[in-house]
């Protein structure tokens, strides 16, 4: 029995020895300039942070920007700017506290974005209205 315990790993290492050999012989012969990839089975991707928001990262600074350009432009007063500036706070606080507990939910996910939204909506509308920042006079 010993012997035959014996024979078969000297038989597996011997095909895992030619499987490394045939595998040796392939890299070495293949053409220096082309690169290999991994698959992804062979590596493990990184672990998704629960607490992670780029999404809402990105969104919230776009809208910043967005504010930033109405004023910039003319087409926010210093009031509805003020506002609007109020509401993207509000959101911040409101992404802080989700993120308080160490995992950002999908329901509080959800309402951030629904917050998100509606704020999108009113820099959109007060960008458009009828109502100009006045131009300082010139001296």
């Amino acid at each position: 029995m010993k012997s035959r315990i014996v024979s078969v790993l000297g038989a597996c290492a011997l095909v895992a020895c030619l499987a490394w050999t045939a595998d040796a012989q392939q890299s070495s012969s293949a053409p220096q300039n082309t690169t290999t990839t991994q698959t992804t089975s062979q590596t493990t991707p990184p672990a998704k942070n629960p607490n992670a928001t780029p999404v809402i990262n990105k969104r919230q600074q776009n809208q910043k920007d967005r504010i930033k350009q109405g004023i910039k432009s003319g087409e926010l007063t210093k009031r509805e700017a003020r506002k609007l500036r109020k509401e993207e706070k509000e959101i911040r606080k409101e992404k802080r506290a989700a993120k308080a507990d160490g995992t950002v939910t999908k329901q509080e996910r959800k309402e951030i974005r629904k917050d998100q939204r509606k704020a999108s909506r009113d820099i959109a509308k007060q960008k458009h209205d009828k109502q100009k920042r006045p131009r300082a006079k010139k001296p």
